[in-house]
This record gives C-alpha cells, structure tokens and sequence, in this order.
C-alpha cells in the first residue's frame, strides 16, 4: 500500500515538473516571440526614419542643383533645363564725363527744383531720407542741359509708392528722346514708358515709339515685368550711341534697338507721366539722376570697321603699358570674349620726336604689346591677331603741339575680315 502510494506521489511530482517545465517552455517562447515583435517593430521604425532622413538629403540635394541652375551672377544668367547652357544677359555702367548730375539737395522740400523745367508742376519730397523730385500727372520735364553728345548715358531712380489698382487704367511714365530743345511733342523722335497699373498686366510691357518724316517707323510692346518693380525705388540706365537706343532695368538690359534713334534723334530727352490721381496717393519720382558722355560702344565700333585711341599709355620711350590703360584694354577684351568671331588688326603710331626708324620699331613693339596683354592676361588666342607699327608716317595732327604729338601717340584697331 505504501508503495503504490509511493508511485503515485512520484507520479504527480513527475506531472508536476513536466507541466513547470512546459510552462517554462511556453514562456520563453512567449518571451523570444515578444522579443522579435518588438525587433521587428525597431525595424520597421528605424527603416522608416532612415528613409525620411534619406528623402531629405536627397531633396535637399535636389533642390540646391535646382537653385544653381537657375542662379544668376554679374551680368549673366544661366538655365540648363534640356541640357542646354543658355547664358543671358548684360550691363552696362558708366563711366564716361558728367554732364549733368543733380541729386536735388539744392532744393528745398516742397519747391519745384531749380535744374529743371515742365508745363506741369511738381515738388521736391523724402524718401528714405534722401530728396527725390516727384512728378505730377500730365506732365512733361526736361533737365537744363545743352545738346547732348552722339553718344551719352543717362542714369536715374524711380521711386513709385501706391501704385496698386484703383485711379491707374490710363497711367504711364517714359522718356522721350529728340533733337528739339521742347516740351512739346516733337515733330522727329522717339520714345519708350509703360503702364503704371500695377494691378494688371498690361504694365508687363515697355512700348517703344518713334516717329517723324526721317525716322524709322517702330510701334512695338517689349515684354518686360514691369509689375514686380513698382511700390519700389528702381534704378534705370539709358543707353544712347547715335541712333541706337539701350535701356538697362536694375542692370537688366530691356531695350536694345539698333536704329530706333535715326539720324541722331537723342539730343535732347524729356521725362513724362500721365494718368495717376493725387486724391489716391500716387506717387510717381525720379532721384539721382546724372548724365554722362560715353564713347561709342566698342564693339559697334569694330563691327564698323575699327577705332583709334589714346586711352593706351606707355611709359616714355617704352613699349612698357602704363596701369591706368588696363581699365579699357580690359574692356576690349570683354568684347572679344563676348563676340568670338571678331579678329583685329592692332597698329602702333609714334609723334615725331626722335630717330623715324627707332619710332617706326617702339611703335610696332607697343602694338605687340597690347597683343600680349590680350593673350596674357586674358587668354585670348594669338590667332585672332596681327600687329604693326607705322610709326610717325601717319600722324592724325600736326606735331608742333604737345596736344597734337599726345594725338599722334595712339593705338588703332582695324577689325580683320
């Protein structure tokens, strides 16, 4: 009895350890199971932020290549959309003579400035701390200049406030150019100006006019945003050479009509406005305005033919090229650069003082010299060069003068074919 007893005790003690071992069992399982849910759950969040931050970097990325392809730097603006490089653009500054400059600090506030005249009116304000003339509607101006050069430069600020919808439909502002000292219409001329409806997009056009029995006749509306420029002080550059006509907007060139000035109809210029309401605010200015005379630009002048100079020094008895001629021969090349195509002809010219044969070879060796700064200094190719030197035989003046010997000492370019 004791011993059945006994086994059966042994029996369940043996059940008993088998089940704890089991449930042992079980709960490891149950811990290894929960184990790998919440490795797979780290996982699958590790994975997910990885590929966020993986989607940033590459968006960033993505993002900053298309900023650089449409970014804009100096007087040039690149696109690469197709896989095409297409660059844009120019400026102009100028550098030339004042002629007339006049910043109104003369004036007192609320006067119609001394410098300049109208059939309207117009008053002297504050802007930003600084004096600018404020035009009224229906007006026309001119500034008491004498008859302006062939070719010139004319620079100034317009200051625009409250230009948004209402009172603007008709409104307008350009300039007029002629070779009348009037601020009538004159009978030969041309012009350019634009909306000042800043709520339409009829002002995201510049009109160009000219008219009269030896003008050419154009009648055209450039595209230009005008828009984004209003409510704003914006600076404008206004480019004569002879008859061709340029007009940079913020150092953005809008204009550029080869022949919209026939015969020279630039000599005088008259500022206009029409169609804002002084009962709306509108205020319409011009600040800073300065005109320079400015030598015709250098590469109509080869594509003419060529040009001499006497903006190229050297020091005396030397074909060593002083500092101050680096400004333009670096303007030179900057067409060069620009235009490819063009290949010049480089030729020294001697005043008569001194030995002929030593001044027929000093004159060769400064044309050489000026060759070699191209390539030099600029990296232009020799090829698209030649270079001579003539000396005294060919003086533009007579050498009885230091004026006309300084006329002599020059350096000619004549464009190759």
């Amino acid at each position: 009895m004791k011993t059945k007893y006994l086994y059966t005790v042994l029996a369940l003690l043996s059940i008993s350890f088998s089940q704890a071992q089991l449930l042992d069992k079980l709960k490891k399982k149950a811990e290894k199971a929960a184990e790998r849910t919440v490795e797979k759950r780290v996982e699958k969040e590790t994975e997910k932020k990885t590929d966020e931050a993986l989607d940033e970097v590459f968006e960033e990325k993505s993002s900053k290549k298309s900023k650089k392809s449409s970014k804009k730097s100096g007087d040039e603006s690149t696109s690469n959309s197709s896989n095409n490089e297409i660059v844009t653009g120019s400026n102009f500054f100028p550098g030339g003579q004042v002629l007339f400059s006049d910043n109104f600090k003369q004036d007192a506030y609320g006067d119609f400035p001394a410098n300049w005249n109208t059939n309207s009116g117009g008053e002297i304000i504050k802007v930003n701390g600084e004096k600018a003339f404020k035009l009224n509607p229906s007006g026309t101006y001119t500034a008491k200049t004498s008859k302006l050069p062939e070719n010139y430069a004319l620079e100034f600020d317009l200051v625009t406030e409250n230009l948004d919808y209402k009172g603007l439909s008709g409104s307008n502002f350009g300039l007029v150019f002629s070779n009348e000292s009037t601020l009538s219409k004159p009978k030969n001329g041309g012009k350019f100006g634009f909306s000042l409806w800043k709520g339409s997009n009829i002002c995201n056009q510049i009109n160009v006019q000219n008219w009269g029995k030896t003008n050419g006749k154009i009648d055209n509306n450039i595209p230009f945003k005008m828009q984004e420029k209003f409510n704003t002080i914006t600076h404008f550059t206004v480019v004569v050479n002879k008859s061709r006509l340029r007009v940079f907007i913020d150092n953005e060139k809008a204009i550029d009509l080869p022949s919209f000035l026939s015969n020279n109809f630039g000599n005088y210029i008259q500022f206009y406005l029409k169609g804002t309401d002084p009962k709306e605010k509108h205020i319409v200015a011009i600040s800073n305005v300065k005109i320079t005379e400015e030598g015709e630009d250098i590469r109509s002048m080869l594509l003419k033919g060529g040009f001499s100079t006497t903006k190229i020094l050297f020091d005396s008895g030397s074909d060593k090229l002083k500092k101050e001629s680096y400004a333009f021969l670096d303007k030179i090349a900057k067409v060069l650069q620009d235009d490819t195509t063009i290949r010049i002809n480089i030729i020294g010219h001697t005043d008569s003082d001194g030995d002929d044969v030593k001044n027929m070879t000093l004159s060769k060796s400064r044309a050489a010299a000026v060759m070699n700064y191209f390539i030099d200094n600029k990296g232009l190719n020799k090829s698209r060069f030649m270079f001579q030197g003539r000396g005294e035989n060919e003086p533009v003046a007579y050498n009885t003068s230091a004026e006309g010997k300084a006329q002599n000492r020059r350096v000619e370019f004549q464009t190759l074919k």
